[in-house]
């Protein structure tokens, strides 16, 4: 999110010793950058600003903490609650999906059906995360080929992409193609677009042993689509990192990430490469 604004993780600030709380370290010529990329960020409740106590106006009251042998104020830039994500979440969203007896019907809280690849909706922070680690600053094209719910692509839509959906569910195809740019019924092992025509590829393939196959076709073609030096970012059980990491390697990705989540009990992991 931070890329281009020289920013990196910092060992420690004010509070750092409790839970939850991470630094960032940024030239102070890149701040008002930083704070205006801050909306959309995931897994994360609020950020604060170190500022010194003498430059806090008068009408501010920022929380004041002691840092380094002096006193400083944690000015608060970016801030978003329980509440408005839930505002977001699958279970109040409006779906559009075609049922069993071929009619088109708007489903709020859709979240997929009750097969073991139908578990389809993304939590808005795991979808937020993916956007994320693709994002460039011209943003461009983005493409989700296990689209599911359009989780990763609601996330993608607020960044400023143009979206490409994708998913093998015919069933499916109308609420996506109410959501992106442009949706497509296919295969995501053998995706309908030419090479390079994508500035970044995110996406959540089903967790299930039986998509693993599936998920391993699908990387090379991920690699193919997306443009030299853009990113592929996708969240994947974490039983099926291995073979999907393998896959990156064979397709000539460089591994940027790979970081474990603990989504309230389901172990997944987050790749993440650049082509």
């Amino acid at each position: 999110m931070l890329r281009g604004l020289d920013a990196r993780a910092a060992p420690g600030g004010p509070l750092s010793d409790l839970a939850g709380v991470a630094w960032v370290t940024l030239p102070e010529e890149n701040v008002m950058s930083a704070v205006s990329r801050l909306r959309g960020l995931g897994y994360t409740a609020a950020v604060e600003l170190v500022t010194p106590l003498k430059d806090v106006g008068s009408q501010d009251k920022p929380m004041v903490t002691r840092w380094k042998g002096r006193d400083v104020a944690l000015v608060r830039v970016y801030e978003e609650s329980d509440d408005i994500l839930k505002t977001m979440a699958p279970d109040q969203r409006t779906f559009l999906l075609e049922c069993a007896d071929g009619v088109v019907r708007p489903i709020t809280g859709y979240r997929g059906g009750g097969g073991v690849l139908e578990h389809r909706a993304l939590p808005v922070a795991d979808a937020r995360l993916l956007v994320n680690l693709v994002a460039t600053e011209a943003h461009g094209r983005l493409l989700d080929p296990f689209a599911g719910a359009g989780g990763v692509i609601i996330a993608a839509n607020s960044k400023g992409f143009a979206t490409v959906s994708m998913d093998d569910d015919r069933a499916l195809r109308f609420g996506l193609a109410e959501l992106s740019a442009c949706h497509v019924v296919g295969d995501a092992s053998a995706i309908p677009f030419a090479a390079g025509s994508f500035d970044a590829v995110a996406s959540e393939p089903p967790y299930h042993v039986s998509a693993l196959e599936a998920i391993v076709a699908s990387i090379p073609e991920m690699a193919r689509v997306v443009r030299p030096g853009r990113r592929i970012a996708v969240l994947v059980a974490s039983e099926q990192a291995a073979a999907v990491r393998r896959a990156g390697d064979s397709a000539g990705l460089r591994l940027e990430l790979e970081a474990a989540i603990d989504r309230k009990g389901t172990e997944v992991s987050c790749l993440c490469w650049v082509r």
